[in-house]
């Protein structure tokens, strides 16, 4: 299950970093339509948002760093779903979430803050599996 969880979660992230690289002028484009960095600040966010999941990404599909690396995605998850349900209790109207940067564009709806949550739940478990066993037996 844990080997399950992580190669998901890590392609999840992978896939979402490398389509934002892809066509970053997009991605800077999605953040601004969601006002919440200052002007001048959305590159530098964009670069920071897809070099994040591209290293966890990278981390949990080939397992290495796992308890940090899922720890990490739950936080990722967690504020894209609390950045979502703002803006949709706000009735800010987001034509592309930019959970993909540009491609694979759709609205920003309630499924986008629960699918992320469903990732959150996904990511506690990997972390909670990834926890380092301890000796049956000791000294």
């Amino acid at each position: 299950m844990k080997t399950a969880l992580r190669i998901v979660l890590g392609l999840i992230l992978l896939a979402a970093s490398i389509a934002k690289l892809s066509n970053m002028s997009g991605f800077v484009a999605v953040l601004h339509s969601y006002h919440i960095f200052p002007q001048g600040l959305h590159w530098p966010a964009a670069i920071m948002i897809s070099g994040v999941e591209l290293v966890v990404g990278s981390w949990l599909f080939w397992g290495r760093h796992l308890r940090q690396a899922a720890w990490t995605s739950l936080v990722l998850h967690s504020v894209y779903a609390c950045f979502a349900a703002f803006m949709l209790l706000r009735n800010v109207p987001i034509l592309n979430c930019g959970c993909f940067g540009s491609y694979l564009a759709r609205p920003l709806s309630w499924m986008t803050v629960g699918q992320n949550l469903v990732l959150v739940a996904l990511s506690l478990l990997l972390a909670r599996l990834a926890r380092p066993v301890p000796p049956l037996y000791t000294r």
